[in-house]
């Protein structure tokens, strides 16, 4: 399966305020492709405002509104 993340480019850009980085994709190693098993931690905004959480293999961003991938880095450092 493509990566949703980098759409199977293997790199993402990202911007601090004036400046602009590419990095490599964390999401599917920089291979752009993710495989079925792999699960994710993924949120996005539901109808009702609300923010709703799923972990299990990519979802299509294009039908969850503000959707976003999170790195097992990012949750462990919020907890």
């Amino acid at each position: 399966m493509i990566c949703t993340y980098c759409k199977g480019n293997g790199y993402v850009r990202l911007c601090f305020e004036a400046e602009e980085v590419t990095e490599q994709c964390w999401v599917c190693e920089s291979q752009g492709e993710v495989k079925d098993s792999k699960h994710f931690i993924q949120t996005w905004e539901d109808n009702n405002g609300s923010r709703a959480y799923y972990y299990g293999p990519l979802l299509d961003p294009q039908h969850f509104k503000e959707h976003r991938i999170h790195s097992q880095k990012e949750i462990k450092h919020k907890e």
